[in-house]
């Protein structure tokens, strides 16, 4: 008789045992599909921030070269001399690139405000949704494209 107990307790705790660790190998293969999933979120991520540091790079030497033109231009058409009629074009065109620069370094502005933003939420990217992420990340993107767009107008309008 203690013979049968003991070996249905043994049978019972053999099953027990089977059971947990099968529980515990399906838990660590969806814990390896988890890491798997949050490891290739990070390269992509990763990639993200360094393309976006990129650009930032780039829009800074866009913004640095701009200004430079600017003054460069301005000193030139500052010699033209005393006459009224020169004066007067002068101060016009002074206007428009005024106009045409300020329009620049406002959207450069913005466009490395957005982009540092950006960064900072891609480095705790954990604490945001992807979509809301992406959809960020698409504005930014318009914010620089209309700092280019505006680049592009100051360059054609000191080209005249």
């Amino acid at each position: 008789m203690l013979l049968a107990v003991t070996t249905a307790l043994l049978i019972g705790s053999t099953a027990y045992l089977w059971r947990t660790s099968d529980a515990w190998e399906s838990r660590a293969d969806d814990y390896e599909a988890v890491s798997h999933d949050l490891g290739s979120d990070l390269s992509d991520t990763r990639a993200e921030l360094k393309a976006t540091t990129d650009e930032l790079s780039a829009v800074q030497s866009q913004l640095s070269t701009a200004q430079a033109r600017i003054i460069e231009l301005a000193n030139e058409k500052a010699q033209i001399g005393d006459d009224r009629e020169a004066q007067r074009l002068l101060v016009d065109y002074q206007e428009r690139i005024s106009s045409a620069a300020g329009k620049v370094a406002l959207a450069l502005d913005q466009c490395v405000r957005g982009q540092n933003q950006l960064i900072g939420y891609l480095q705790n990217a954990e604490l945001y949704d992807p979509k809301d992420l992406d959809a960020y990340a698409a504005d930014v993107q318009d914010l620089c494209q209309a700092a280019t767009d505006a680049n592009s107008a100051l360059q054609a309008e000191l080209s005249r």
